[in-house]
């Protein structure tokens, strides 16, 4: 099957498909007037694969993220967010749909969705102009029924899509590969000596990362329409391969890093599906892989450090972005928003990657800055889905809200207000059954639990996160715990039976 690209403005192309060296900034223009002026610019900044604990305010001392971290001095950092499902397609489709998965019938990076029903649309058809580069995840990749007028594409940095999307473009004239089939490029001893932490062998400036944040900062110093704009940013890390360039990963390579939670002999007392999910990497491996046997302190550390420096690579273009934005004179009129689809287990509980329900899997960064409205300094615990910040930035963007969605919106809670909405008692996640995921499976988190439902067999879990936050003591079987299993098996029926109806 031949495919194309879709396609844009002449403009557009000139601007953002050309490769080369990062054009001059553009002249400094005057705010439009009307309704640009007045209507707050959104920017949505979604990293791939980057879990909770990966924010230096959020209480993360050993992260180096100085620009998020200003990010979230001057404004709203959720610490208990959640994806609805812990893998690519199925988080992303809710995060654009406001829909769980049960509602989108997405559940695994193999099912389509084409962006159809996207909140984006209610900014389109209300006049905003709408931008996203980087990586989004459509199903096919090239989706012509997006709200998007301009595309800048950038799917995963291993395993080439089934085009050639534009950081492929970018490559290709310099002798550059993709970084795919590294296994069968370094030799199986070297990968697995590696331990899945690579270095990016060329050009800082030719990396997924720097690719996409480069293009971001000159899209928005290039920026001369008058309409609002939203504009969103896929970073493709610190998705797997962990490969940053080699200064960023020597930043934590000397640095005291959190260790592994729990290990190998933590799965006998844990559903089957886990160990089953540990021989899929040590046996089935394949590039994003690690061989998870050799997991030893040594080479955990340094796999987290590659990890966390491309976590600072992505913030560094961030604080460029906040740079543009001010030249430019739209800082005081711009929302900026940073969460991310999934986390990684980075070995926790002997695990890697996503399709899991722990916290490392399941919880992600949240934070919105708008200093203009909605009062800084603020670190919150309460629950959220990523999802639940859409209806805010709708509402300051003066756009209809969409009907029959599964967000709650936290907007007055945002600006500070006292009737601000009541909190959530609980929050969702699921993800379909696949070759890398043994079960389906679907998880009810309350501020106090986590129930965990596999669908395809007789394994539960049940934590007390109070007592056990690290998620090392499975309740579930446990004498004395079957009244408060019935209890969120009962929650999460409801929730499944009205395909993910919101829970207040």
């Amino acid at each position: 099957m031949k495919h194309t690209m879709p396609h844009w403005p002449k403009q557009s192309r000139r601007t953002f498909l050309r490769t080369g060296a990062a054009s001059a900034a553009a002249p400094l223009l005057p705010l439009a007037r009307g309704a640009a002026a007045t209507r707050p610019n959104i920017i949505v900044v979604m990293t791939d694969e980057q879990r909770w604990d990966t924010v230096g305010a959020d209480n993360c001392p050993w992260m180096r993220t100085p620009h998020l971290d200003r990010l979230a001095r001057e404004g709203v950092i959720f610490s208990n967010a959640y994806c609805a499902s812990p893998v690519c397609v199925g988080s992303r489709a809710a995060f654009h749909y406001g829909l769980y998965p049960p509602a989108t019938g997405i559940y695994d990076n193999s099912d389509r969705w084409d962006g159809s029903k996207e909140w984006m649309w209610s900014l389109r058809e209300s006049g905003y102009y709408c931008t996203a580069i980087g990586k989004n995840h459509y199903n096919p990749f090239v989706s012509r029924a997006c709200a998007w007028h301009e595309r800048v594409i950038v799917e995963n940095k291993n395993g080439a899509p089934p085009f050639k999307d534009d950081w492929d473009k970018f490559l290709e004239p310099r002798g550059i590969p993709r970084p795919v089939g590294r296994y069968e490029a370094i030799g199986r001893k070297a990968f697995r000596e590696s331990f899945g932490a690579h270095e990016w062998e060329w050009e800082p400036d030719t990396h997924c990362d720097f690719f996409v944040g480069n293009h971001a900062v000159r899209w928005i110093e290039q920026y001369r329409r008058q309409e609002p704009f939203l504009l969103w940013v896929g970073f493709p890390g610190p998705h797997t391969p962990i490969d940053p360039v080699k200064k960023y990963a020597q930043l934590y390579l000397s640095r005291t890093l959190p260790k592994a939670i729990g290990g190998r002999k933590e799965l006998d007392g844990k559903p089957w599906e886990q160990r089953k999910q540990f021989e899929y990497w040590h046996l089935d491996n394949h590039d994003d892989g690690i061989w998870l046997s050799d997991a030893t302190p040594g080479k955990t550390a340094r796999l987290r450090a590659h990890y966390y420096g491309n976590i600072t690579m992505i913030d560094e273009k961030i604080g460029e972005m906040v740079d543009a934005l001010r030249k430019k004179g739209l800082i005081d009129n711009t929302i900026i928003v940073f969460t991310s689809d999934h986390g990684n287990m980075l070995v926790d509980h002997a695990l890697f990657v996503k399709w899991s329900a722990y916290e490392a899997s399941i919880r992600v960064p949240l934070l919105v800055w708008y200093p203009k409205r909605y009062p800084g300094g603020r670190r919150t615990s309460r629950l959220a889905q990523t999802f639940d910040v859409v209806p805010a930035l709708l509402e300051e963007a003066k756009a209809s809200v969409p009907e029959g969605r599964q967000w709650q919106s936290c907007a007055r809670f945002l600006r500070n207000e006292p009737s601000a909405e009541p909190e959530r008692n609980y929050v969702f996640s699921m993800v379909g059954k696949s070759r890398q995921c043994p079960s389906t499976f679907s998880v009810v988190r309350s501020r106090q639990h986590k129930y965990v439902y596999y669908h395809d067999s007789e394994s539960r879990e049940l934590y007390d996160l109070k007592k056990d936050p690290n998620e090392l003591v499975n309740l579930a079987f446990e004498p004395g715990y079957a009244a408060l299993r019935a209890e969120y098996e009962d929650v999460r029926r409801v929730w499944m039976s009205s395909k993910g109806a919101r829970q207040a």
